[in-house]
């Protein structure tokens, strides 16, 4: 089976395009997989590194606004049509998988003219603008949350969970009963938080203070990544040790195993990494995106895995009041890392392959 996957712009678009494809190659050894995404996303840097051919579509960044991002699509859609067009003619897939991102609409277009099916994978709950274009074209739309379906009236949707790599689902299987570590991993999404850090920031010397023994893996983003630890550094920290940033990190996996606690954005794709671990949340969801982030970490903190704390009001002291809380309550931490548990869907990747083999299956 030869498959080609889009998406990207994002490191969400992205990791769960790469578990599939990990799936896809157990299911078919002798398969072929490429990725097609932006030339200048955070794709064209982790495909490779995963092992896999990448194509680079000339199409830039879009922005958050769709006022900017339709005028500019416009005009950098005909370039990117073309492109997309000479990689459908010279891959020629039984089917192609789409992750969301403006990069999926041409090859998506390419695709449905040449007659070769497409399924989408939205990893939100609620639908990007992507995928609530192309979702009337496709032949299925696999989805993370089970609520998606209602914004996508009159389309087959198949809730498989959002696909997290096999190196998450291995520790998952090999890791015992939920055990309280002072180990606090803050996370701002592949593009980082600049809020969140300087929240952070402001709160480190009260925080270390308030949790003994607390450890604090800060992943700050590469933009903001010299600021922080130029502000962290005229702190003065009585122990230094006990903090450290980190601009990213490619293998996640072992970051958040090691952790008793994440403070986070609350992308799909994230959530489901970090629901796979069984981990507890402090849930920031970004202010910019609608309403998305806000709906993706409704689920989880009704079903008690984590708390919620909103961007525009979130302080030192709110920062603080949520961790402390959970390290110093042993019962609600273990209650809460149970419902993580709860909400994992650790075989999301290899349903989706699945689906994806059917779909070409009927094509056939």
């Amino acid at each position: 089976m030869r498959v080609l996957i889009t998406g990207g712009g994002t490191g969400g678009h992205c990791t769960p395009a790469l578990a599939v494809a990990e799936a896809l190659s157990q299911l078919d050894p002798q398969g072929k997989v490429t990725y097609v995404g932006r030339a200048d996303g955070p794709e064209s840097r982790l495909v490779p590194a995963a092992g896999l051919e990448f194509i680079g579509l000339s199409l830039g960044s879009m922005g958050s606004s769709r006022m900017t991002a339709t005028p500019r699509l416009l005009t950098r859609m005909p370039l990117a049509y073309l492109q997309a067009r000479q990689v459908m003619a010279d891959f020629d897939p039984d089917v192609v998988l789409a992750t969301g991102g403006y990069v999926s609409v041409p090859v998506a277009m390419v695709a449905r003219r040449r007659g070769v099916l497409v399924v989408l994978l939205e990893q939100n709950r609620l639908p990007g603008r992507a995928v609530e274009w192309l979702a009337r074209r496709a032949a299925v739309v696999a989805t993370s949350f089970a609520g998606t379906a209602a914004s996508l009236p009159g389309v087959r949707v198949v809730c498989t969970g959002n696909p997290v790599r096999s190196e998450f689902s291995t520790l998952a299987a090999s890791a015992g009963a939920p055990e309280l570590v002072p180990v606090l991993l803050v996370m701002g999404g592949s593009q980082g938080a600049r809020h969140l850090n300087q929240v952070l920031v402001e709160s480190l010397p009260r925080l270390l203070a308030a949790v003994p023994q607390l450890q604090i893996t800060h992943l700050t983003g590469p933009g903001d990544h010299q600021r922080v630890l130029t502000e962290v550094a005229a702190l003065g920290l009585a122990e230094p040790q006990r903090y450290r940033a980190l601009a990213f990190v490619d293998g996640m996996a072992p970051l958040i195993a090691g952790s008793g606690l994440v403070l986070m954005r609350a992308g799909g794709s994230s959530l489901a990494e970090v629901a796979c671990l069984g981990k507890p949340m402090v849930l920031v969801p970004y202010p910019h995106a609608g309403n998305h982030q806000t709906a993706n970490a409704t689920p989880f903190v009704e079903a008690g895995a984590a708390v919620l704390a909103e961007d525009p009001g979130l302080t030192a002291e709110t920062l603080i009041g949520e961790v402390t809380g959970i390290f110093g309550d042993p019962a609600t931490w273990e209650r809460m890392a149970r419902a993580s548990s709860t909400m994992a869907r650790p075989g999301a990747a290899a349903e989706v392959a699945e689906l994806l083999a059917s779909v070409a299956r009927g094509a056939s």
